[in-house]
């Protein structure tokens, strides 16, 4: 380990106190407003605490069901959206013809919002996992191709230029030169994709489902259980935070070798 790695771990173990310190602030407010404490806010508005961690106990049999559904359905969404985004980006900029082709569906489809779709995937595909997985997919295509595209366009022309001159050819300039150059700019969009896919799940399970996290939620605001509802927003924000976590180390390991801040 050199000398700026131990320079940053000792910066990180310095300053991890106010992470720290932010959180318990949080959850010492929580605490204070609602029943357990104050008893500022009513329950039926915003639960405590210990309601949360009881709606936890009382619903542990569904939760695993429904964290696997969602999860799978965020996960094939976002790795098969991310996929077709970088392709079809590369392909549209490889080829003049797929641009002209392409580019007025791509930029004519890009402001709808897909969540706008979902009464029709719903007349499509029912309630089934086909219409769920295309919605997820599609949000993040969206965002992935277009930001493909620009990834290409901002690639420093003096290494393609200095790649025609060793004779490389179109293809082997996209691959040794062009992809590797728009990888760290992926980064960025790709962890705001894993925020979307989260957010078009929601919506996807609130329209009709049988188990997610989403459904969970819905069921309990039917029956106005606000723990049930705000232990659901603790385990999106939760799995949220993991896959966000998992993308980015792995992302930053495939671009170890790209200088960072």
């Amino acid at each position: 380990m050199n000398g700026n790695s131990l320079k940053q771990g000792k910066g990180w173990f310095k300053d991890s106190y106010l992470s720290i310190f932010s959180i318990m602030g949080v959850f010492v407010f929580w605490f204070l407003i609602t029943r357990d404490g104050l008893g500022i806010v009513k329950p039926v508005i915003f639960p405590s605490p210990l309601m949360v961690v009881e709606a936890a106990v009382s619903t542990s049999s569904l939760i695993g069901t429904d964290v696997f559904f969602t999860m799978y359905r965020v996960v094939c969404g976002l790795v098969t959206g991310t996929v077709l985004g970088v392709i079809i980006g590369m392909l549209v900029c490889f080829n003049n013809k797929l641009y002209y082709l392409l580019n007025p569906l791509i930029e004519s489809s890009r402001p709808v919002p897909v969540i706008a779709m979902i009464p029709f995937f719903l007349m499509w595909f029912g309630i089934g996992e086909l219409g769920k997985f295309l919605l997820v997919t599609l949000g993040v295509f969206a965002i992935i191709v277009i930001n493909t595209i620009e990834a290409i366009r901002n690639v420093p022309p003096i290494y393609v230029k200095a790649a025609q001159t060793l004779g490389a050819n179109k293809g082997n300039i996209y691959r040794k030169i062009i992809l590797p150059s728009i990888i760290p700019a992926l980064i960025g969009p790709i962890r705001v994709c894993v925020a979307i896919s989260f957010t078009l799940v929601v919506a996807a399970e609130f329209m009709g489902a049988q188990a997610g996290m989403g459904y969970r939620i819905l069921q309990a605001r039917k029956m106005f259980n606000t723990d049930v509802i705000f232990l659901g927003v603790v385990m999106f924000g939760i799995l949220s935070a993991l896959v966000d976590t998992a993308v980015r180390k792995v992302l930053q390991h495939v671009t170890r070798w790209t200088e960072r801040a």
